[in-house]
């Protein structure tokens, strides 16, 4: 199908590069189903029948690094970024005896060890997890292939289909049982029946996926300015047991209500830029209202600093398990949780909090409070948007000594 979609220039000359020296090359996956949904795309992955040697000749060594051992692939860096760029795959052939194994025993394979037999690009879109995610679009000819024959009509009526075999799909992989969520959530689709069945049967298979790569998704997840959907859908069917627990076994409880208040007016704000995507930030404002819950407080009120840090630290060291949190965010974490009820109480003598280490993460969560649950006029105006100094000082002087009749009070 002829259809021009809006591609930035330089992916489209990266495209054009590989097919010059001979390579049959696409842009593929989830940046041709954003596109076709009028979204943004986060970032343009471009498959080839290229290998990852041929991609590094082709662009020169000092431009291409290859990587991954399960999956190897090239990365493309132009300036700052990074464009990652694959080899058409076709489905690995098991042994003899691991296929004749599993067949007699009626159950799927499990999940795939090496995935490096490269194929055809019809094959390789055939080993994909979904029909929305196996689109291919030649930007040069402004061709979208849909090899599946259901990848456009499943993203016209927003369904996630598995292509092939469901249940063997997540047995080959069950970190797309998380992806195929995030796809519900984000978008608002629907399963079809037979991949919905076989997600419910198949999520006990999470504890099998590499637990580095759950880490990475929940990174994912957090940094995501849908995160609070991803949660959501999570919860509606059954993963987030297995995924985060410990949010499970609170959901619908007023902290978590208030958690996921919070989450979502963090990334309404992301979208609009008012200000940065912060992991930490995301990991402080879902540990907030159970920090408070633990100090004796209820959702919106806040501590008293006395026994604060212990607490803050025993609950962000569990609410993420089984997930392993990387140390830094947690770190921040801390620190942001710590200086809330300094910067609410909006003491003078605290102007010092301003050089301290996680203030603009702490000041943005001070505000998500404000706009969620105490809207207090003016709130904005008492602590610098940015990093210390004197000038910065002595406007946030000025600005309490003009407004020092609205200073809120601590709730506590």
């Amino acid at each position: 199908m002829k259809q021009k979609l809006p591609v930035e220039d330089r992916i489209i000359g990266v495209v054009r590069q590989l097919q010059e020296a001979g390579y049959e090359t696409y842009i593929v996956g989830g940046a041709i189903r954003d596109i076709l949904l009028q979204k943004q795309p986060k970032d343009y992955d471009i498959a080839t029948s290229a290998t990852p040697e041929e991609v590094r000749q082709v662009f020169g060594r000092r431009s291409v690094r290859i990587i991954g051992r399960r999956f190897r692939l090239a990365h493309l860096y132009l300036g700052r970024d990074i464009i990652e760029i694959s080899t058409f795959r076709r489905n690995p052939e098991r042994p003899l005896a691991e296929a004749e194994e599993n067949e007699a025993e009626t159950e799927p394979a499990g999940p795939i060890q090496s995935d490096n037999d490269y194929g055809t690009a019809q094959e390789d879109a055939q080993r994909r997890d979904f029909t929305i995610n196996a689109l291919f679009y030649d930007p040069v000819t402004a061709e979208i292939i849909d090899y599946t024959g259901m990848g456009l009509a499943d993203v016209e009526a927003g369904m996630v289909r598995a292509i092939g075999e469901p249940a063997q799909r997540f047995a080959e992989d069950p970190v797309r049982m998380l992806r195929a969520l995030k796809l519900v959530g984000q978008f608002d689709f629907a399963f079809d029946a037979a991949t919905e069945n076989a997600l419910f049967e198949s999520l006990p298979l999470i504890r099998q996926a590499s637990p580095s790569r759950l880490s990475l998704e929940l990174e994912k997840v957090l940094s995501s300015s849908y995160g609070d959907k991803h949660l959501a859908a999570f919860h509606d069917y059954g993963f987030l047991e297995y995924f985060l627990p410990f949010f499970e076994a609170r959901w619908g409880s007023p902290q978590m209500d208030y958690a996921l208040q919070l989450f979502t007016e963090r990334n309404y704000r992301v979208d609009e830029g008012a200000y940065r995507n912060s992991i930490s930030l995301a990991a402080a404002l879902l540990a907030l209202p159970f920090v408070e819950e633990a100090m004796g407080c209820s959702p919106g009120d806040l501590w008293d600093r006395r026994g604060a840090q212990k607490v803050i630290r025993e609950l962000l060291g569990t609410l993420f398990q089984p997930q392993n949190m990387i140390k830094s965010v947690i770190a921040s974490a801390e620190s942001v949780l710590l200086l809330q009820p300094q910067l609410f109480a909006m003491r003078k003598e605290d102007f010092g909090l301003t050089e301290r280490y996680g203030y603009a993460h702490a000041r943005e969560l001070l505000q998500i409070q404000n706009y969620v649950c105490w809207k207090i006029d003016s709130l904005d105006d008492f602590w610098p948007s940015a990093g210390p100094g004197r000038k910065r000082q002595q406007r946030h002087r000025q600005s309490r000594g003009s407004q020092k009749n609205n200073a809120p009070r601590n709730n506590n």
